[in-house]
């Protein structure tokens, strides 16, 4: 039994409108949010705290802050609008191009809300192939607690105002395809338009993706089929990776026979374009099902590209004097932080997934000599849009990062800073040099420093508290944390837990 399923029943019956909305765990922090219908009275206290004891006992965290919300769900015509056009902008792009928020009629009863939307034969048939009516009613169900029902008014003589052959180009935020064109070398198959995105863009499943990049890892293996008119027969499918320089994705083509000798004649490196469909795999990340592929080649770069700015992040030289006066005598230090110069850092993400999700900050500090003595700090362009619960967690919107400098170019700067240096930061090991070493990877640059982790430190040492999150931790050692959850802050903070941990193990 799941934890909803306990809970639903332990308080299904005093609570049946109480819904479990989402449980997001963070660095330091677990947040449970329940919503209720607006309708019903305010949970009184005892209640909220009678809840919140349960789900402590359940979740059992020892060493991450637990938060336990509880947020009405207002249902009114506005609300629900917004979060429409969000779930259509994430989950449906087509839709998104082709409906109006004059296309939409929103009507609220007691008991439910109908939803209609005014749509073409064609979109239409796209709701009908991808379950489109579903899932925006389960989306919004679970947001205003109520029933949805979703119609379609088909209008024979409506015109769709996008092209709907190029969707995929036009109807992308902030992903535009890469090249102006790519050189096709020998189509292996139907020929494939040469507009491929980058793998970084595809956060969600998505039909009909184009893909280039150089290929690694390159398997061929053999299967029965076990169903149908050809069970029996032996099949083979191929299995490599792809990397454009953002991103990398695992991709399997199910090669027919006549395809099989140019499958068996390519090589590790070789640049191929591909379109295919992006679907969860067996391993549980995004896969690309191929359909066609070409050896391909990039064309030239434009001379205007070849001299693009690159955003300088300003290394801040800061005064060792003020440190020294902050953390004393610097012998007081042993060698593992005298006899090395230590980078410690922290990342602000658009998620918890390092193999996913994107740098949005980076912050760090240099220490040499038991000195702070140089500051790094950074917004990251991602290529996705700043979820809502991120910005709420850090302040951080997406008009902040507009004019930031790419991930390719944070990195190479980054490395530039911390080269042979001691990498370190808070939950580090698990968290932030994943990210780091993921994205070095995609521009042929290793990470391989070595590693201190201030939550292991600070486990290790005889400090009495029974959580290490970082402001835990910097609470106990006197140390003031403030701006939690901005990377510059983050990492400023767990530099002095880093030296004030070694001058309290060195006076043990």
């Amino acid at each position: 039994m799941n934890f909803e399923q306990e809970f639903n029943q332990k308080f299904g019956e005093k609570f049946p409108d109480l819904y479990l909305k989402n449980v997001v765990a963070g660095k330091d922090t677990c947040t449970v949010t329940f919503l209720y219908p607006s309708t019903d009275e305010t949970l009184k206290e005892g209640e909220k705290e009678e809840i919140t004891k349960f789900v402590e006992e359940k979740l059992a965290l020892s060493y991450l802050h637990l938060k336990v919300k509880f947020m009405k769900a207002y249902v009114e015509e506005k609300l629900i609008r917004k979060l429409l056009f969000t779930v259509l902008e994430d989950k449906f792009q087509l839709l998104k191009s082709y409906i109006h928020d004059e296309d939409v009629k929103v009507e609220i009863s007691e008991i439910d809300c109908t939803i209609t939307f005014n749509v073409s034969p064609r979109i239409a048939q796209f709701f009908a192939d991808n379950k489109a009516s579903v899932f925006i009613a389960k989306s919004l169900k679970e947001n205003f607690l109520i029933n949805f029902n979703i119609n379609l008014n088909i209008l024979d003589d409506k015109v769709d105002e996008v092209d709907i052959d190029n969707i995929e180009i036009r109807t992308t935020a902030r992903k535009t395809p890469r090249y102006d064109v790519l050189v096709i070398k020998e189509a292996i198959g139907q020929n494939i338009p040469p507009k491929p995105e980058y793998i970084s863009n595809i956060q969600s499943p998505k039909t009909s993706v184009i893909l280039a990049g150089y290929i690694s890892d390159l398997e061929c293996k053999d299967f029965i089929i076990k169903k149908g008119a050809r069970a029996g027969q032996q099949k083979s499918y191929y299995k490599f990776n792809l990397n454009d320089g953002k991103g990398k994705m695992e991709c399997i083509y199910f090669c027919p026979k006549k395809n099989k000798a140019v499958m068996d004649a390519l090589e590790e490196n070789m640049y191929l374009l591909l379109h295919g469909d992006v679907r969860l795999g067996l391993n549980g990340k995004f896969t690309l099902y191929i359909d066609k592929l070409a050896l391909a080649s990039e064309v030239e770069k434009k001379e205007v590209e070849e001299k693009k700015q690159v955003k300088e992040v300003e290394i801040e030289r800061l005064g060792a004097l003020e440190q020294d006066n902050m953390f004393g005598d610097v012998e007081k230090y042993n060698r593992k932080i005298m006899d090395h110069n230590i980078v410690v850092f922290d990342v602000e993400t658009t998620g918890l997934n390092p193999e996913v999700d994107q740098i949005i900050e980076l912050g760090a500090v240099k220490i040499e000599r038991g000195n702070i003595v140089e500051k790094f700090s950074t917004f990251v362009k991602p290529t996705i849009e700043i979820p809502y619960e991120v910005t709420e967690l850090t302040h951080i919107t997406n008009e902040m990062v507009d004019d930031a400098p790419d991930i390719e170019d944070v990195i190479r700067q980054f490395y530039d800073f911390s080269k042979d240096c001691v990498l370190c930061g808070h939950n580090v090991i698990n968290f932030d040099i994943k990210f780091i070493r993921r994205f070095g990877s995609y521009i042929n640059l290793e990470f391989n420093n070595d590693l201190i982790d201030t939550m292991n430190e600070a486990r290790v040492s005889r400090l009495k508290i029974s959580r290490f999150n970082l402001g835990t931790v910097a609470k106990a050692l006197g140390i003031e944390l403030k701006g939690a959850h901005r990377a510059w802050n983050d990492a400023f903070a767990t530099a002095q837990i880093l030296l004030k941990l070694n001058e309290l193990g060195r006076k043990l």
